[in-house]
Parts: structure tokens; C-alpha cells; sequence
């Protein structure tokens, strides 16, 4: 499952510049500007310790500590910042840069769980703005209002755990041209397996027969997010989910209605969504044993992934070269968007164009790729080897050359075991073995990786889309 976005809103950002009244600027300060419109985060968090002593212009470090604040999952240190942006720093920031910090401002109160201020700040910005912004940009107000509004009487989710590291099992199945993770999943007494999906920015998203089956609670419907196309959701809410021994209180689900195009070729049940994963901090996918391991202290590390729009990113090194790309669990196999391409030439040059296809929420879609026969890179100190990787040949869909696609399950299959670290940011891996034709192999493992597998051209269940 790909990138649900509940429509992005604009969240591009002009630091510099402001007018004539702005105070003599510093190196520092300059500097600074420099790597808030660059939008590289990881120099952002390795320069700003050694800068913000010296910046002079305060809205520039407010600009700094919100940006690292949301990108590095610390939303409570956001959140001061983004006020102070909008209560002294109107003039500086401009129009444009004031509606991006009120926006970014409203998602941020709805993943604190402050679900009434986050509707009345998306819906004043509504209001206020209806007839001038852009499509995208609506939508995801829209979204934070009505997803604010309708929990606005209801207590932020919580993790209930036990003091000590929780098991659950792990499936592996084939789906499409690739894989899918799940787990089980107890909701109202009915355990169900959902789908294991990075990719999935808020809530746990469900079918509607489902949400019938099991009694969730409708709170909401006419909720806009983005898939293969535009499309409506309803909200829903349960007393808990169980994940094994874990209890998480005051879940929220997106419920998706049928679509028998997609549902001939992938049905689901239920996906479990970034915040569930915020919340219990890390999970340790161990393909060795099969399961899902949850520490009940999570481990130290460097940071090396960050989310947009709740979608963590990873930066890795391909070609010498800094890559950031999609963690997107639930895509059932890594590709490439069209930004690769256009920055590695050389990579695809003389590969054969084919046609493939792309589902999910929305539809289904047909787009032009190639196969990259070997694609190789480093990542969180470790060299890896995907196989057989398309790269879709349509041009991006954001214009950026810096994200260029998404490591999917094939990829965290990749590894013996992989750690998944919301507090600190980080993904580590422990290598696996390899057979002579260089495709993952785990003897002994109940999830019998070594017999060859299949490959499958049916389409896959990604959701295109980001939520900027």
C-alpha cells in the first residue's frame, strides 16, 4: 500500500529575502536560509547545532526547529515553534510562507491528538482561503477539518504495553508482482490480519465490510485523501486495537468503499497506519524467526530516514551519490520513479521500455518502466542488492529529483532481521546470507525463503500519492 496522502497541502518554504526591514544578516544566518530551501533535512540536523548560536534572525531558527521538529518525529518541539512563526513572524514569512506554517501547523495539532484545534485552524485557513488555493492544498485542509472536527470529543490514542519485549507472528504472501507483511490484529474480539505499511500516513485504513464485521463506530464520512485518483473515505473509531500483547486506546480508521476493479485483484481487510507505529517507537521485523518483535526499550542510533507528510523517507548512497527515497513497506516491490532516471542516466540507458501496472486505492493505472536487472546501494552502513527493479518511466509527479521512489517489502526481506526506529529516526539492518545467484536465503526459517520464487505480473496493491 503506497503513499496515502489525505490530500498534501503546499508546505514550500521561502526563508530569505523578506523586504528591506529585515536585519543585517550573518554567515550563520545566511547559511541557514540556504538549507531551509534546500529542503535536505540531514544537513539541516547536522549544521543547525553548529549555527543557531550565531543566527541573529529569529523567525529563520523557528523556521529551523519546526522543520526538524516535524521531520525527525518530535511534534511537541514543533509546536512551539510554528506558533511563535504565526503570532510575531506574518510580515517575514509573507503570504505564501504564512499559509505553509499554518498548515503545517494544523496537521501537527492533529497528530499531538489535538483534534479541536486542529479542525479550527484547517477550517479558519478554509474560511479564509477557500477561493484561492490550490486544488491540493484545499483538500488537505479539508482533510485536517473534518478528521479534527469529527474526533474532536475524542481522547487522543494512547499505547497501553507490558514491561517487556512483545512477539508476534509474521506473514509473508505473495501479492501481485511482490509481497505483502502482516500481522494479526484484534479489534472488538475479532483478530483479522492487517497489512504491515509504513507508507499508510494516518490512521489504520480498512474495508468497509470489515468495518461492518467488526462494529467500528462511523463518525465521519466525505473524508478526501488521495490514492490512484481523488477519492472519499469514511472515519471511523473502535475502543482499542491489540497488536499481541499491546493494546492501543482510541484508534482511529479510514474506511475505504469497494471498488471491484481493485478488489478482483487484491482485497484487504485492514493496514496498520504510521501512528500506531509512532507510538509504540520500534519494531524489529525478523525474518529469521518470523515475527514481529516489538523492544520494549528502544535502541540508540543515528538518524537516518525522516517523514514528510507522516511517510518516512530514507537517504541512502547509490552511484556515490545521495538518494533519498519512500520506506514504504506495504508496496509490495521497490521501484523507481521517473527522478532517477533523469539523475542516473547511465543506469538505464539501453534497457527495453515495457508496460506495467499499478493499483490501489482509486484504480488501477498503466504506466511505461524499465527493469534495472541489479540495483545496488548503501544504506544505514550496509550494501544491498535489489533485483529486478522497475523504474517508472512517466515524469514524477512532484518535479523532485531528490526522492526518487520507494523501498518496499522486497527490501526490508533483504535482511535478517531490520530494526524500524521512530524515536531516534533510524532504520539498521542485519544482513542475510545469499544463494550463488545472489537472491535472499534464510536456512531454517519458517518463512522458507530459499526454494525460488514465482515471479508475479499481476499488479500490485501500491496507492500512488504523497502527502506533502
Amino acid at each position: 500500500m503506497k503513499r496515502l496522502k489525505p490530500w498534501s497541502v503546499l508546505l514550500l518554504l521561502v526563508m530569505l529575502g523578506w523586504g528591506l526591514h529585515a536585519p543585517a544578516q550573518t554567515r550563520a544566518d545566511v547559511r541557514l536560509g540556504e538549507l531551509l530551501n534546500s529542503g535536505e533535512l540531514f544537513q539541516l540536523r547536522d549544521e543547525y547545532p553548529r549555527l543557531r548560536d550565531s543566527v541573529s534572525i529569529r523567525m529563520l531558527d523557528l523556521l529551523a526547529r519546526s522543520q526538524l521538529g516535524v521531520g525527525f518525529n518530535r511534534p511537541e518541539e514543533a509546536a512551539p515553534a510554528l506558533d511563535s512563526l504565526l503570532r510575531f513572524h506574518q510580515e517575514e514569512l509573507g503570504a505564501e510562507g504564512t499559509f505553509s506554517m499554518a498548515s503545517l501547523r494544523a496537521m501537527n495539532l492533529l497528530n499531538l491528538g489535538f483534534y479541536a484545534a486542529a479542525g479550527a485552524a484547517a477550517g479558519d485557513l478554509v474560511r479564509v482561503l477557500e477561493q484561492s488555493l490550490p486544488f491540493e492544498s484545499y483538500f488537505g485542509l479539508v482533510f485536517v477539518k473534518r478528521i479534527g472536527k469529527a474526533l474532536a470529543n475524542v481522547p487522543a490514542p494512547y499505547l497501553e504495553r507490558p514491561d517487556r519485549t512483545v512477539t508476534v507472528p509474521l506473514k509473508y504472501e505473495a501479492v501481485g508482482r511482490g509481497h505483502h507483511y502482516s500481522m494479526p490484529v484484534e479489534v472488538n474480539g475479532r483478530v483479522h490480519d492487517f497489512i504491515f505499511d509504513t507508507g499508510c500516513s494516518f490512521g489504520c485504513f480498512v474495508s468497509e465490510d470489515y468495518a461492518a464485521e467488526v462494529g467500528l463506530k462511523v463518525v465521519a464520512d466525505s473524508i478526501p485523501v488521495s490514492g490512484m485518483t481523488v477519492g472519499f473515505v469514511k472515519l471511523a473509531t473502535a475502543d482499542s486495537l491489540r497488536v499481541g500483547e499491546m493494546v492501543y486506546r482510541h484508534p482511529y480508521f479510514l474506511v475505504a468503499p469497494p471498488d471491484p476493479e481493485v478488489d478482483a485483484e487484491f482485497a484487504f481487510d485492514g493496514i496498520i497506519g504510521c501512528d500506531l507505529l509512532r507510538a509504540v517507537g520500534e519494531v524489529v521485523v525478523d525474518n529469521e524467526t518470523g515475527v514481529f518483535r516489538f523492544p520494549v526499550k528502544p535502541s540508540d542510533g543515528e538518524p537516518d530516514m525522516y517523514l514528510s507528510g507522516n511517510i518516512p523517507h530514507v537517504r541512502i548512497e547509490y552511484a556515490g551519490s545521495p538518494l533519498e527515497l519512500i520506506f514504504d513497506t506495504g508496496n509490495v516491490k521497490s521501484d523507481l520513479d521517473s527522478g532517477f532516471a533523469q539523475r542516473f542516466p547511465e543506469s538505464v540507458a539501453g534497457l527495453a521500455r515495457h508496460k506495467t501496472r499499478r493499483g490501489g486505492f482509486g484504480g488501477i493505472e498503466e504506466f511505461e518502466a524499465v527493469t534495472l536487472p541489479e540495483f545496488r546501494f548503501r544504506v544505514a552502513g550496509r550494501d544491498v542488492v535489489l533485483h529486478d527493479t522497475e523504474v517508472l518511466c512517466n515524469e514524477a509527479e512532484d518535479g523532485s529529483l531528490l526522492c526518487a521512489g520507494s523501498l518496499g517489502a522486497d527490501f526490508v526481506r533483504s535482511f535478517r532481521q531490520l530494526t524500524i526506529n521512530y524515536r531516534r529516526m533510524f532504520i539498521r539492518g542485519r544482513q542475510q546470507n545469499k544463494r550463488r545467484d545472489g537472491t535472499p536465503c534464510i536456512p531454517g526459517s519458517r518463512l522458507s525463503f530459499c526454494p525460488a520464487q514465482k515471479r508475479h505480473e499481476a499488479p500490485s496493491s501500491r496507492l500512488r500519492g504523497r502527502m506533502a
